[in-house]
Formats: C-alpha cells, structure tokens, sequence
C-alpha cells in the first residue's frame, strides 16, 4: 500500500537517507525545507528532518528558526495524519537516566544552544493534541555524510584523503553509534506504527574511539592521538522501547567501517 510522505529537510543526510527508503518501499515521498509556505496544505505523513549540527549551532536566531519555528508552522497551520520530528540523545547531557521519560536538565547558556532548542521543539509536538505526533531521539548517524563535521565523519575524511588521520579524543572515549539503513528503517517503522510518543534511536551500546582506531589500523590507515587529546564519552542510551516494538539493528558498525572507508575514498578520489 502506497503511503504519501513529506520530509521536511529531505535534501540533508539523513533526509536523503529516509527519502530513498521509503520510495525504495514504494512510498510516494515529497521533499519541503523547513522555511516554505506549508499553511493548508494535507502533508499526510511528516518527518521533520531539518536541522543542525551541535557543532553548528552558534546563531541562537537559526538553531530555534530550524528547530521550533519551522515545526509550529506545520503544527498550527497544515493538515497531517502524522509526524515525526528529529531530535538528539544529546538532549540527555546531564540527565540521571537516558529513559524517554527520564527528567532533563537545561541550563540558559551559549553552549546548551542546540540542546535547549531541540527540547523546544520536542515540547511543541508533544504539547499536541494528536497523539501521532512523536519525537524521535536520534544518535551518532553512521553513514556515507562526506561533509559532516562530527567525530566519525571527520576521521574517515582524513584517512580516506592521505591515509591517516589526527584526532584529538583518547581511546577510552566512547559514543553510541547507528548505522543509517538502520535508523531509516526505525523512523519508517515509528512513523507508521509507533505507540509511544518518544523513541530513542540509537544501538543501545557504545562503541570506544579505540575500537574505531583499531578496526581503521586494520585498514592502513595511520591514526595520530594529539598528546593533548580529551576524553569524551556520552552516556548509554536505553532503547528497551525501541527493541521491544521494532527490534534490535540489522548492521553493526564496525563491520560496515571497510565498506564506508571505501565510499569515502572514492568520494575523495572523485575530488567533490
């Protein structure tokens, strides 16, 4: 059966990503950007994937214009039978628990910019009456993003262009990584059937910057740690939610690190 989707930031990666699942499934997929003119248009099915990396988020104006602003528009003056808008386990930085339900902490301060501002947006959909509105909490994205700024992005950057690769985290550092076929296939399965208004999206175990170092090694590639290099961990995310109704993923993201050193490389040898 057909289904009619709207992405919302569907030209990002992860947009991209999910726009070429579902119309792999044979779903009828229209891409929108979080800024034009939805007012009394039938989006049937929305994923809100506008937005901006961490790192990115400087300009208060931009991060709450991309993350609350342009989701209130689609809320207050569209028609949908669905959303689901992308948020972050970053939202759990300083949380006791990284259960959906878990309290969260905020702090008015420049460098909780991105954090504050997905927590509004999350607020604004489930402040909704319509209980198919949901939020997903998304981890680190593994996937063939050549321009990203984050950690894994950049080190597979490097490497792919000189074979070796300087970062500036210790091995003991550890994240939670998803394979993006992995977390396409969840946000396809929440969007459709989810029953809870919040999922974490994510594996549910970190990975060690040191085992990433090692699986690189193996590939030839060099990895240089600055001797000022930090530890930087995130916290355990709970997806007991997400296994019980989905499943747990289908990739592993060690094993998938040769096949996504190659498409870099290729992407650098091309020269884009």
């Amino acid at each position: 059966m057909t289904t009619r989707f709207t992405i919302v930031g569907g030209r990002g990666f992860i947009g991209t990503a999910l726009t070429a699942s579902l119309r792999a499934a044979g779903h009828d997929v229209s891409i929108v950007s979080h800024g034009d003119d939805l007012a009394g248009r039938d989006l049937d099915h929305v994923i809100y994937a506008s937005g901006i990396a961490a790192s990115s988020a400087s300009d208060p104006g931009y991060a709450f214009e991309v993350h609350v602003a342009g989701v209130a528009r689609i809320l207050a003056r569209s028609r949908f039978t669905s959303l689901l808008f992308l948020s972050s386990t970053r939202v759990y930085d300083g949380a006791q628990s990284t259960a959906e339900d878990a309290p969260l902490t905020m702090r008015p301060a420049a460098g909780e910019l991105y954090r504050v501002s997905k927590i509004a947006g999350e607020a604004l959909c489930l402040a909704h009456a319509n209980p198919a509105v949901r939020v997903a909490r998304l981890s680190n994205i593994v996937g063939p993003s050549f321009a990203s700024p984050l950690f894994l992005s950049d080190v597979l950057r490097q490497a792919a262009r000189s074979g070796r690769a300087a970062v500036r985290t210790l091995r003991d550092s550890s994240k939670d990584y998803l394979m993006i076929g992995d977390a396409c296939r969840y946000l396809g399965a929440i969007a459709f059937g989810g029953t809870e208004r919040i999922y974490n999206v994510a594996t549910g175990a970190n990975i060690t910057n040191g085992a990433i170092y090692d699986a690189l090694a193996q590939l030839g590639v060099e990895i240089a740690i600055d001797p000022a290099a930090t530890l930087a961990c995130t916290p355990a995310i709970d997806v007991r939610r997400l296994r019980a109704a989905f499943g747990p993923p289908h990739d592993d993201v060690l094993a998938s690190l040769p096949a996504l050193y190659d498409a870099f490389a290729q992407h650098a040898r091309a020269g884009v």
